[in-house]
């Protein structure tokens, strides 16, 4: 029994490890003098802006740090050794599955020198081969998206086609299908905050109106269609893996509102060949989100909820 308890709790350590790999990212990079030699020993301090996590972290022989698990977020670097003066980068947006590599080149100078640097992290990945393409948050609440489905943006990346086979499975409930780089919509995995919750119809996961709910609680996602590495498992087509908001060290929440009805609709083909009325249709989604710090620094919270009414009539 003992032993089948250790189990338990190794494959939940595996578990986690897994899903934090899978949402997360990594800031690694090296640190050199004004000579370009590699600078050994040198502390680095990581710090994420918005909730004040802190990593720290020392240049191994080779000069050369890495970060890896890092939640996704704003996030500023600093490097500093006796000697030196210290070199702060901020502006860094980590985003999901990201390799971000930042590298310092430090002069010589008294610690308390600093020397500050605004600006982002190189775009173009060059730790991995992985072929994949971000939808951020400020592309998923700002494009007007029919139903509110986040989901919609997947078809809109490159590699990535509805499939024709019955694209959506409306019938039974659940989302659309996707077919990545030519492969079966069964073979696709889509994970939230490390976990899959792929339908298992093989559709992008879905309620019973084919849509999947929840736009303003989810920060961002990214599609891999290709080259991914075996922490994903199991799929053999594509990989769509997006993390929810989380909470800050400052109180933020919306709420909002959606209105459609027939009356802000143009009619069909077939309303206007036959001279039919529309036919009833009005929807509302409304809903909120709120979070904010439980404990500065160290613990928070956010929540959301989302409603969808349908009433509809046949034509």
């Amino acid at each position: 029994m003992f032993k089948k308890v250790l189990l338990l709790l190794w494959l939940c350590g595996l578990c986690s490890s897994l899903g934090l790999a899978q949402t997360g990212g990594t800031i690694s990079g090296s640190c050199r003098d004004a000579s370009g030699a590699l600078i050994p020993g040198a502390s680095v301090t990581i710090k994420n802006v918005d909730t004040g996590l802190t990593r720290e972290q020392v240049t191994d022989e080779q000069g050369r740090y890495s970060a890896p698990n890092l939640p996704v977020g704003s996030y500023e670097v600093q490097v500093s050794l006796t000697g030196f003066q210290s070199e702060i980068r901020k502006g860094v947006e980590l985003s999901v599955g990201q390799e971000a590599v930042l590298n310092f080149s430090l002069q010589v100078g008294q610690v308390a020198e600093t020397v500050e640097v605004t600006g982002e992290a190189a775009v173009v990945e060059v730790t991995n081969a992985t072929v994949s393409s971000l939808i951020n948050q400020d592309l998923i609440r700002d494009v007007p998206l029919n139903g509110r489905s986040f989901t919609d943006l997947i078809p809109l990346q490159a590699g990535t086609v509805l499939a024709r086979n019955n694209p959506t499975a409306s019938a039974l409930g659940g989302g659309i299908k996707i077919s990545v780089t030519g492969s079966r919509p069964l073979t696709n995995s889509f994970l939230l905050d490390g976990t899959d919750i792929v339908d298992p119809r093989g559709t992008v996961p879905g309620g019973a109106a084919g849509q999947s709910l929840g736009v303003d609680t989810v920060r961002e996602f990214r599609v891999l269609t290709n080259g991914y590495s075996a922490e994903y498992g199991r799929s053999s087509g594509g990989v769509f893996t997006a993390i929810t908001r989380s909470g800050t060290n400052q109180f933020h929440g919306t709420a909002f509102e959606f209105l459609r009805n027939a009356k802000l609709d143009s009619a069909k083909w077939e309303d206007n060949k036959f001279g039919r009325q529309k036919p009833p249709f009005k929807r509302n989604q409304f809903g909120f989100t709120f979070g904010g710090p439980i404990q500065k620094d160290k613990t928070f919270f956010f929540g959301g909820y989302e409603g969808l009414r349908d009433r509809l009539g046949g034509g």
